[in-house]
Protein backbone atom coordinates (compact mmCIF):
# COMPACT_ATOMS: atom_id res chain seq x y z
CA UNK A 1 0.00 0.00 0.00
CA UNK A 2 1.23 3.55 -0.66
CA UNK A 3 1.26 4.36 3.05
CA UNK A 4 3.78 1.57 3.72
CA UNK A 5 6.33 2.72 1.15
CA UNK A 6 7.96 5.38 3.38
CA UNK A 7 8.21 2.82 6.18
CA UNK A 8 9.88 0.34 3.88
CA UNK A 9 12.31 3.02 2.70
CA UNK A 10 13.09 3.94 6.32
CA UNK A 11 13.66 0.28 7.19
CA UNK A 12 16.01 -0.19 4.25
CA UNK A 13 17.93 2.96 5.15
CA UNK A 14 18.20 1.81 8.77
CA UNK A 15 19.42 -1.61 7.68
CA UNK A 16 21.98 -0.04 5.34
CA UNK A 17 23.17 2.27 8.12
CA UNK A 18 23.55 -0.63 10.55
CA UNK A 19 25.49 -2.63 7.95
CA UNK A 20 27.82 0.31 7.35
CA UNK A 21 28.34 0.81 11.08
CA UNK A 22 29.15 -2.88 11.59
CA UNK A 23 31.62 -2.76 8.70
CA UNK A 24 33.28 0.36 10.09
CA UNK A 25 33.43 -1.11 13.61
CA UNK A 26 35.02 -4.31 12.31
CA UNK A 27 37.57 -2.33 10.30
CA UNK A 28 38.33 -0.11 13.30
CA UNK A 29 38.96 -3.02 15.65
CA UNK A 30 41.21 -4.95 13.25
CA UNK A 31 44.86 -4.37 14.08
CA UNK A 32 46.58 -7.56 12.99
CA UNK A 33 49.23 -5.75 10.99
CA UNK A 34 51.38 -5.48 14.12
CA UNK A 35 51.46 -9.25 14.92
CA UNK A 36 52.34 -9.93 11.28
CA UNK A 37 55.21 -7.45 11.26
CA UNK A 38 56.34 -8.45 14.75
CA UNK A 39 56.64 -12.17 13.99
CA UNK A 40 58.17 -11.43 10.59
CA UNK A 41 60.87 -9.36 12.29
CA UNK A 42 61.40 -12.01 14.99
CA UNK A 43 61.98 -14.68 12.34
CA UNK A 44 64.41 -12.43 10.46
CA UNK A 45 66.27 -11.53 13.67
CA UNK A 46 66.94 -15.22 14.35
CA UNK A 47 68.90 -15.62 11.08
CA UNK A 48 72.42 -15.60 12.62
CA UNK A 49 71.49 -18.48 14.92
CA UNK A 50 70.67 -20.69 11.92
CA UNK A 51 74.08 -20.19 10.28
CA UNK A 52 76.46 -23.14 10.77
CA UNK A 53 80.17 -22.70 11.45
CA UNK A 54 81.00 -25.22 8.71
CA UNK A 55 79.16 -27.04 5.97
CA UNK A 56 76.81 -29.50 7.72
CA UNK A 57 76.58 -33.14 6.64
CA UNK A 58 73.56 -34.07 4.53
CA UNK A 59 72.15 -36.06 7.42
CA UNK A 60 73.02 -35.16 10.99
CA UNK A 61 71.81 -37.09 14.00
CA UNK A 62 69.72 -35.05 16.39
CA UNK A 63 71.59 -34.09 19.54
CA UNK A 64 70.38 -35.09 22.97
CA UNK A 65 70.32 -31.56 24.27
CA UNK A 66 68.06 -29.85 26.80
CA UNK A 67 64.33 -29.64 26.28
CA UNK A 68 64.78 -26.21 24.71
CA UNK A 69 66.15 -27.89 21.60
CA UNK A 70 62.52 -28.74 20.86
CA UNK A 71 62.24 -25.13 19.73
CA UNK A 72 65.85 -24.76 18.61
CA UNK A 73 66.25 -27.73 16.30
CA UNK A 74 68.26 -30.87 17.01
CA UNK A 75 70.17 -30.65 13.70
CA UNK A 76 71.57 -27.19 14.42
CA UNK A 77 74.82 -26.30 16.16
CA UNK A 78 73.26 -23.40 18.07
CA UNK A 79 70.10 -25.30 19.02
CA UNK A 80 70.21 -24.34 22.70
CA UNK A 81 70.70 -20.63 21.99
CA UNK A 82 68.00 -20.81 19.33
CA UNK A 83 65.70 -22.55 21.79
CA UNK A 84 66.15 -19.81 24.37
CA UNK A 85 65.61 -17.19 21.67
CA UNK A 86 62.35 -18.70 20.44
CA UNK A 87 61.03 -19.32 23.95
CA UNK A 88 61.46 -15.62 24.74
CA UNK A 89 60.37 -14.47 21.27
CA UNK A 90 57.16 -16.53 21.12
CA UNK A 91 56.01 -15.83 24.68
CA UNK A 92 56.99 -12.18 24.41
CA UNK A 93 55.45 -11.85 20.96
CA UNK A 94 52.07 -13.19 22.00
CA UNK A 95 51.99 -11.14 25.21
CA UNK A 96 52.96 -8.04 23.20
CA UNK A 97 50.08 -8.80 20.83
CA UNK A 98 47.67 -8.96 23.77
CA UNK A 99 48.92 -5.61 25.10
CA UNK A 100 48.72 -4.09 21.61
CA UNK A 101 45.11 -5.15 21.06
CA UNK A 102 44.06 -3.80 24.45
CA UNK A 103 45.72 -0.46 23.74
CA UNK A 104 44.26 -0.31 20.25
CA UNK A 105 40.81 -1.25 21.58
CA UNK A 106 40.82 1.61 24.10
CA UNK A 107 41.87 4.00 21.37
CA UNK A 108 39.40 2.79 18.73
CA UNK A 109 36.50 2.16 21.10
CA UNK A 110 36.07 -1.44 19.88
CA UNK A 111 38.30 -4.40 20.61
CA UNK A 112 38.86 -7.84 19.16
CA UNK A 113 38.82 -10.49 21.92
CA UNK A 114 42.33 -11.93 21.71
CA UNK A 115 42.50 -14.20 24.75
CA UNK A 116 42.13 -17.32 22.59
CA UNK A 117 44.93 -16.05 20.33
CA UNK A 118 47.34 -15.67 23.25
CA UNK A 119 46.32 -18.99 24.81
CA UNK A 120 46.88 -20.76 21.48
CA UNK A 121 50.31 -19.17 21.12
CA UNK A 122 51.51 -19.92 24.65
CA UNK A 123 50.10 -23.45 24.55
CA UNK A 124 51.73 -24.02 21.16
CA UNK A 125 55.06 -22.87 22.57
CA UNK A 126 54.81 -25.32 25.47
CA UNK A 127 53.81 -28.14 23.12
CA UNK A 128 56.79 -27.27 20.93
CA UNK A 129 59.15 -27.89 23.84
CA UNK A 130 58.05 -31.50 24.26
CA UNK A 131 56.74 -32.47 20.81
CA UNK A 132 60.09 -33.70 19.41
CA UNK A 133 60.46 -36.11 22.35
CA UNK A 134 56.98 -37.52 21.69
CA UNK A 135 57.63 -37.76 17.95
CA UNK A 136 60.93 -39.58 18.44
CA UNK A 137 59.25 -42.04 20.80
CA UNK A 138 56.47 -42.76 18.29
CA UNK A 139 58.92 -43.11 15.43
CA UNK A 140 61.67 -45.17 17.06
CA UNK A 141 60.34 -46.80 20.22
CA UNK A 142 56.91 -48.17 19.31
CA UNK A 143 55.84 -51.32 17.55
CA UNK A 144 56.17 -51.51 13.78
CA UNK A 145 52.41 -51.10 13.08
CA UNK A 146 52.27 -47.98 15.26
CA UNK A 147 55.47 -46.39 13.96
CA UNK A 148 54.65 -47.29 10.36
CA UNK A 149 51.08 -46.03 10.60
CA UNK A 150 52.10 -42.67 12.03
CA UNK A 151 55.35 -42.11 10.10
CA UNK A 152 53.57 -40.05 7.44
CA UNK A 153 53.01 -37.40 10.14
CA UNK A 154 55.75 -37.98 12.70
CA UNK A 155 58.55 -38.00 10.11
CA UNK A 156 57.83 -34.59 8.54
CA UNK A 157 57.04 -33.00 11.92
CA UNK A 158 60.25 -34.34 13.44
CA UNK A 159 62.24 -33.06 10.46
CA UNK A 160 60.61 -29.63 10.82
CA UNK A 161 61.46 -29.62 14.54
CA UNK A 162 65.06 -30.73 13.97
CA UNK A 163 65.58 -27.89 11.48
CA UNK A 164 64.46 -25.36 14.08
CA UNK A 165 61.23 -24.46 12.29
CA UNK A 166 58.73 -25.68 14.84
CA UNK A 167 58.34 -22.07 16.10
CA UNK A 168 57.16 -21.15 12.59
CA UNK A 169 54.35 -23.67 12.98
CA UNK A 170 53.44 -22.18 16.38
CA UNK A 171 53.23 -18.77 14.70
CA UNK A 172 50.99 -20.17 11.94
CA UNK A 173 48.58 -21.69 14.48
CA UNK A 174 48.37 -18.47 16.47
CA UNK A 175 47.76 -16.33 13.40
CA UNK A 176 45.07 -18.76 12.20
CA UNK A 177 43.26 -18.31 15.53
CA UNK A 178 43.63 -14.54 15.18
CA UNK A 179 42.21 -14.64 11.64
CA UNK A 180 39.16 -16.45 13.01
CA UNK A 181 38.73 -13.90 15.81
CA UNK A 182 39.20 -10.97 13.43
CA UNK A 183 36.90 -12.54 10.79
CA UNK A 184 39.39 -11.29 8.24
CA UNK A 185 39.68 -12.88 4.81
CA UNK A 186 42.85 -10.90 4.16
CA UNK A 187 44.53 -12.34 7.24
CA UNK A 188 43.41 -15.83 6.24
CA UNK A 189 45.12 -15.28 2.87
CA UNK A 190 48.37 -14.28 4.59
CA UNK A 191 48.17 -17.27 6.93
CA UNK A 192 47.48 -19.56 3.98
CA UNK A 193 50.45 -18.28 1.97
CA UNK A 194 52.71 -18.45 5.02
CA UNK A 195 51.66 -22.06 5.67
CA UNK A 196 52.16 -23.02 2.02
CA UNK A 197 55.73 -21.67 2.07
CA UNK A 198 56.41 -23.42 5.38
CA UNK A 199 55.11 -26.75 4.09
CA UNK A 200 56.90 -26.40 0.75
CA UNK A 201 60.28 -25.68 2.36
CA UNK A 202 60.08 -28.66 4.66
CA UNK A 203 58.66 -30.93 1.96
CA UNK A 204 61.77 -30.19 -0.11
CA UNK A 205 63.98 -31.46 2.71
CA UNK A 206 61.78 -34.55 3.11
CA UNK A 207 61.78 -35.62 -0.54
CA UNK A 208 65.33 -34.58 -1.46
CA UNK A 209 67.96 -37.28 -1.48
CA UNK A 210 70.56 -35.11 0.20
CA UNK A 211 74.18 -36.13 -0.15
CA UNK A 212 77.29 -34.82 1.64
CA UNK A 213 78.04 -31.38 0.28
CA UNK A 214 74.45 -30.62 -0.75
CA UNK A 215 73.96 -28.36 2.26
CA UNK A 216 75.97 -25.22 2.96
CA UNK A 217 76.49 -23.20 6.11
CA UNK A 218 73.47 -21.13 5.15
CA UNK A 219 71.00 -23.84 4.05
CA UNK A 220 69.11 -24.05 7.34
CA UNK A 221 69.13 -20.26 7.64
CA UNK A 222 67.65 -19.78 4.16
CA UNK A 223 64.97 -22.38 4.86
CA UNK A 224 64.02 -20.66 8.11
CA UNK A 225 63.94 -17.20 6.52
CA UNK A 226 61.77 -18.01 3.48
CA UNK A 227 58.39 -17.69 5.29
CA UNK A 228 59.30 -14.31 6.84
CA UNK A 229 58.67 -12.12 3.74
CA UNK A 230 55.06 -13.35 3.62
CA UNK A 231 54.44 -11.89 7.10
CA UNK A 232 56.43 -8.72 6.46
CA UNK A 233 54.75 -7.97 3.13
CA UNK A 234 51.31 -8.90 4.46
CA UNK A 235 51.79 -6.73 7.54
CA UNK A 236 53.09 -3.81 5.49
CA UNK A 237 50.18 -3.91 3.07
CA UNK A 238 47.69 -4.21 5.93
CA UNK A 239 49.25 -1.26 7.74
CA UNK A 240 49.09 0.86 4.57
CA UNK A 241 45.44 -0.09 4.06
CA UNK A 242 44.62 0.73 7.69
CA UNK A 243 46.21 4.17 7.40
CA UNK A 244 44.36 4.85 4.16
CA UNK A 245 41.06 3.80 5.72
CA UNK A 246 41.71 5.91 8.82
CA UNK A 247 42.44 8.97 6.66
CA UNK A 248 39.23 8.29 4.74
CA UNK A 249 37.17 8.33 7.94
CA UNK A 250 38.95 11.41 9.30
Amino acid sequence: MPSESPREDDAQELLASMTTLRRQARAARQAYWLPLLLFGVLIAAAAPLYVESAEPPALRAGSDGPVLTGLGGGFLEKSTALGWYWLAALVGGYLAGLAWYRWHGRRAGVQTPTRAYVIAGIAGTLVGLTLPVVLEFLLFNTSAPVSGGTSWLTGPLLGLANRGMLPHLVIAVGLAVLAHLERSRSLWVVVGLYTIVLVAVNAWFQVSDLQPGDLTRFSFMLAAMLPAPVLLIGGGLTLAAAKKQHNGYA
